[in-house]
């Protein structure tokens, strides 16, 4: 499929983000999106379509920079198996689901969908994320995945019941908006960063600490949501990371709002300095909830 086939395929799953109305191609064919009450919303030349409402203006999402840094990352060892956990926890939860909508929430480059679409061969795949540049990323991430620009801090421009699952991969929020739009045995997958996640690199490179109780909050969270059953994985790992898998580790993150590029590598270096290898803790868990 092309960016454009891609998107067409979930159309159906679209809604309008002022009125909340469906929304088609308007004219069928056309390069604009319509719904019946006149908004319209134009299609990037990537593939994807920006459905922001007023509400959204002049809010931060990640950069260029920081999808490229994402992206490198994503493609390291610990990431690639956080990737593959996350993959075969939606492609257990599908089973035999014929066509399954899979909704990546806050999706940045598109490569943990895609990881998903690899393992679910007739799965259609929609990545949300308020950047730009990630729409732009995950438009291209597979053949089968669609994206869409959305500020997840509002009502998500989807319908009720249009997704088999949904993925809030280290972009826990939302909750209450994943579950309206699944189905009635729709899965979320949330990945979480543990306590002990990055813990090498917390204080070097400046990055923020996780909270010992984070699990625990977000299982409150998704019970108040009306999600029921719940199961938990963890992804736990150390591996030797050069400066360059320390520096995009960091400035994929928020880190890279506030402090310059040229001082984080400048971190790193004084890291790696120290010793031949930095042993990096990866640590998540992988929470898997049902509606």
């Amino acid at each position: 499929m092309t960016p454009r086939t891609a998107l067409d395929a979930v159309l159906t799953a679209l809604r309008c983000p002022v009125c909340a109305g469906p929304i088609a191609a308007t004219p069928p064919g056309s390069s604009v999106l319509g719904c019946p009450q006149g908004h319209r919303f134009d299609i990037a030349r990537q593939g994807y379509v920006a459905l922001l409402g007023g509400r959204s203006a002049g809010l931060s999402s990640d950069t260029a920079d920081m999808i490229s840094a994402r992206r490198a990352a994503l493609s390291t060892p610990p990431y690639r198996a956080l990737r593959e956990a996350v993959a075969h926890a939606v492609a257990s939860e599908l089973g035999e689901c014929s066509e399954p909508l899979v909704l990546d929430a806050g999706c940045g480059t598109g490569q943990y969908l895609a990881s998903v679409l690899d393992q679910c061969a007739d799965a259609r795949g929609l990545g949300v994320d308020l950047s730009k540049y990630a729409a732009r990323s995950a438009a291209r991430c597979h053949s089968r995945a669609a994206a869409i620009v959305a500020d997840l801090w509002q009502p998500w421009p989807l319908a009720d019941a249009c997704a088999d699952a949904v993925l809030a991969v280290f972009a826990p929020r939302g909750y209450e908006e994943a579950r309206r739009v699944l189905r009635d045995d729709g899965t979320l997958v949330v990945v979480t960063p543990r306590a002990d996640h990055l813990r090498e690199l917390i204080d070097p490179m400046g990055m923020l600490g996780v909270a010992d109780d984070k699990h625990d909050q977000v299982l409150a969270a998704l019970s108040a949501a009306g999600f029921g059953s719940v199961t938990v994985g963890t992804v736990q790992r150390s591996d030797e990371w050069s400066c360059d898998d320390i520096v995009n580790a960091v400035a994929m993150g928020p880190s890279a709002f506030h402090t310059a590029p040229e001082a984080l590598r400048e971190r790193a270096r004084a890291l790696c300095d120290r010793a031949p290898a930095v042993t990096v803790t990866t640590a998540v868990d992988v929470t898997v909830a049902r509606s």
